[in-house]
């Protein structure tokens, strides 16, 4: 009996990770239509900037000289660990690019006048080597999607609402792409992090999730600045998860927090070696960069005009990036949660952790637009990564009470997914296909 009991048991997890594999290979699917779509624009135009920061790094790393790492304030130190190393295989000729920068920086324009000109030439002898580059990346891309499934299955939402959580980020092909290979990262690691850290601290049982949270969110602020966030964040979500707080309690959140800050600045020293060797490199990229942080103080008209800004760029992105069942799922997320009627629907679920993404969505938001000279709707796609998470609880929420209402059976309800399931691919697909090209090209 014990025999059969494990064999259905290993071939229920098989079959959830073939499923979880199919919903990452129609997120695949959908990103190959928007290439189609759009076959003559290079979805990331800073990429060959990317690779030959990479070049140099890997340089000097193997010449043990850690001076001038810090190539870009973002900084994109991960970018070149995970992929750099690949430029090692392949030669390409990056004076053509090189130039046209340097001219362009001549006239008082940065890099992307000299790269964005849709320059075919260079970009198909550029693709000679992009694929290489990004076979790390998207090696890295499928097992970030599995690990983001099943952390929020151990986060107790269960296979509904994690599997449409990715459903919503595979298929949408703005945050697939992330638009240059530092915003992967730290789209990746700031999102890993922070779901790590929520399986650590109800009950701080397993220490190996405190781990990795502060491994992933050093790997995220030296992808981006703007994950520093996490630092002052998270010490007050260990508070929030302690409440009330007493001696005891006051001891075990420093002890978690300073363990975490430990290690997060042991990895961070690890992959940036310039923290030690070059301190003053790292002092100007956190304290001096013009293209992360504002140095004037920041003005109410500031936080007013970046709002606005973040407004409309959003809109912009729901209505062109996000599929109708997101959106619409997101609208029953926060009918049922402030409904008096409906609110009950979400009791089953786990309340902190939901409270907790809520607070990370509008924090980290706020923070981008408070401090950032470009309050860039991409620069807070970690935000937008949980609100995907929102938006399948308000899925979750809507099927159960329409079924609850019509007295549904199981199989009924399983069908019911199903179908949300394929719709929403279809949708996307179809407005995609109308949105670009390719039903033109097909029509002809």
């Amino acid at each position: 009996m014990n025999l059969i009991s494990d064999f259905h048991s290993n071939y229920k997890k098989l079959e959830e990770f073939v499923c979880v594999l199919f919903i990452i290979f129609s997120g695949f699917l959908i990103s190959a239509i928007y290439k189609i779509n759009n076959f003559w624009s290079f979805p990331n135009l800073d990429e060959m900037l990317w690779h030959y920061r990479s070049n140099i790094f890997w340089d000097k790393i193997l010449a043990f000289d850690f001076s001038g790492l810090i190539q870009s304030a973002q900084p994109g130190i991960t970018v070149y660990w995970f992929t750099g190393f690949m430029m090692k295989f392949f030669n390409f000729d990056f004076n053509d690019v090189m130039i046209r920068i340097a001219e362009k920086n001549a006239e008082g324009l940065d890099f992307n006048h000299a790269i964005n000109n849709h320059d075919m030439a260079t970009y198909k002898a550029y693709e000679t080597i992009s694929f290489a580059f990004n076979v790390p990346l998207f090696i890295l891309l499928v097992v970030f999607f599995i690990a983001f499934y099943y952390l929020l299955k151990k986060l107790e939402f269960g296979k509904i609402i994690a599997s449409f959580s990715l459903l919503f980020i595979v298929i949408n092909t703005y945050l697939q792409f992330w638009t240059t290979p530092s915003d992967k990262m730290l789209n990746i690691f700031m999102t890993l992090s922070f779901l790590t850290i929520l399986v650590y601290l109800p009950k701080r049982k397993n220490k190996k999730y405190l781990i990795l949270s502060a491994i992933f969110g050093a790997w995220a602020v030296l992808s981006k600045i703007s994950a520093l966030f996490i630092l002052p964040f998270y010490f007050l979500i260990f508070i929030y998860y302690r409440w009330p707080l007493n001696k005891e309690k006051l001891k075990t959140i420093l002890k978690d927090y300073l363990s975490w800050i430990f290690i997060f600045v042991l990895i961070s020293i690890i992959f940036l070696p310039s923290i030690i060797t070059n301190p003053n490199e790292v002092y100007d990229l956190i304290f001096k960069s013009n293209a992360v942080i504002t140095n004037n103080p920041t003005t109410d008209y500031h936080i007013t005009d970046g709002l606005l800004k973040y407004a409309s760029l959003s809109l912009a992105i729901l209505i062109r990036y996000l599929s109708h069942i997101f959106f619409i799922s997101l609208l029953s997320y926060l009918f049922i949660k402030y409904s008096k009627k409906y609110k009950t629907i979400f009791n089953n679920l786990p309340q902190k952790h939901i409270n907790t993404m809520s607070a990370y969505i509008i924090l980290f938001i706020i923070m981008v637009i408070s401090i950032s000279d470009n309050a860039d709707t991409r620069f807070m796609t970690p935000a937008f990564m949980m609100l995907n998470v929102l938006a399948a609880i308000g899925l979750y929420g809507a099927v159960e009470i329409i079924t609850k209402k019509n007295n549904t059976t199981k199989k009924f309800k399983e069908l019911f997914y199903i179908s949300i399931f394929f719709v929403t691919i279809m949708l996307q697909i179809i407005f995609l296909t109308l949105n670009g090209t390719l039903l033109k090209t097909l029509l002809q």
